[in-house]
């Protein structure tokens, strides 16, 4: 990072900022959790499939309620 940060200067950076900006790198917890609550409808086994927020974690939830969510996965 810091090679990468040195060969930069400022304009070329402020342009890297402004288009992530626009268009923000996508987010792979966010994918996951999409991923993991498409799985759980699609299976037909759950009467509820969490929201996806319950999948990521430091968003209100722990390490065991994820892994909780996760083992209904495989029963």
């Amino acid at each position: 990072m810091r090679e990468l940060l040195a060969d930069l200067d400022s304009r070329e950076l402020s342009e890297w900022w402004a288009f992530h900006r626009i268009h923000p790198l996508p987010d792979p917890w966010r994918q996951t959790a999409r991923l993991c609550r498409t799985v759980m409808a699609s299976s037909g086994n759950y009467k509820h499939v969490p929201e996806e927020w319950r999948f990521i974690p430091g968003q209100q939830q722990t390490k065991m309620d994820m892994l909780q969510e996760l083992s209904k996965l495989t029963g």
